[in-house]
């Protein structure tokens, strides 16, 4: 079951990034081959993420966080760039990458030409059972970097 929730989770992290970044229609794909499983979530934005620097005092970092909405004039939104502490950015958010790393085997992202798709790959359990796996049925396939196709539904 661990293999479900990891993967639950990654997923849950790329469509959050997209939703919340790219602001644009997107796609889930899922294909399977070789004894893994890749996720991908394909938006129309062309900017690639990253994963944000750790934070190195982060008493020092609430404390000046802390300082900054005092003084705000206007509602406070730590989402807001202005209101970013250091390069790791705002306290409570952008630590998603961070997770679909430590959660997943690989993980990268394929420039295309109208948008990117932020992938997963992740080791099935042996013995794994595929069943009916539609992976061979691509509707228009996409060649991810790590050298998948994506099955793109819908």
């Amino acid at each position: 079951m661990a293999l479900y929730d990891d993967a639950a989770l990654a997923l849950t992290e790329l469509v959050a990034n997209a939703v919340m970044h790219a602001a644009t229609p997107l796609v889930v794909a899922i294909s399977c081959e070789g004894g893994m499983v890749e996720i991908a979530v394909h938006d129309g934005n062309p900017a690639m993420p990253s994963i944000r620097p750790h934070r190195t005092d982060l008493d020092r970092d609430i404390r000046q966080a802390l300082a900054a909405e005092a003084a705000a004039v206007e509602p406070f939104d730590e989402r807001d760039p202005r209101n970013h502490i250091g390069p790791a950015g705002p306290l409570a958010g952008g630590r998603g990458l961070l997770l679909v790393d430590a959660l997943t085997a690989q993980w990268g992202v394929s420039p295309l030409s109208d948008g990117k798709a932020v992938w997963v790959r992740t080791p099935v359990p042996e013995g794994w059972d595929f069943g009916d796996c539609p992976c061979g049925e691509a509707v228009h396939p996409t060649m991810l970097a790590s050298g998948r196709p994506v099955v793109h539904r819908g």
